[in-house]
């Protein structure tokens, strides 16, 4: 008695796809990780560039005297170069965040088109495969 009803429930379940929620799980996993990765990276490097690019330009442009030489007298840590770094990174942080949201609206959009489009129920099956009946 325990077989059959295992072979009925396991006819009954044979319309179920499995795979592309699976498949949908890795896509969003690495979706995630790649925008994880480029809302760290993303502040830091440009944050680093800005930092060089402005040391450059104060110690060339902004820094000389009237007879031309620096004012610098020894290596140290130019501060306007490090506030510059710090405050484009962080607008370089909000730009990605922005993008991040409009990104994760236009997917939600598509999604939710594509599903109607499809007429998929949330537990993963269409109506069309779902016409079975069970046989008790």
């Amino acid at each position: 008695r325990l077989k059959a009803e295992e072979n009925r429930y396991s006819r009954l379940v044979t319309n179920l796809d499995t795979k592309v929620a699976d498949d949908q799980t890795m896509k969003s996993m690495s979706y995630a990780t790649s925008v994880g990765m480029n809302m760290i990276v993303a502040p830091i490097s440009f944050g680093a560039f800005m930092y060089f690019f402005t040391r450059q330009l104060f110690g060339r442009v902004l820094d000389k005297g009237d007879d031309g030489q620096s004012r610098h007298i020894n290596n140290n840590v130019d501060i306007r170069a490090v506030i510059t770094g710090v405050i484009s990174g962080v607008i370089m942080l909000f730009i990605e965040m922005t993008l991040f949201v409009i990104r994760s609206h236009e997917m939600d959009a598509a999604m939710s088109k594509k599903a109607k489009k499809r007429q998929v129920n949330p537990f993963g099956y269409d109506k069309r495969t779902a016409a079975r009946t069970f046989e008790g």
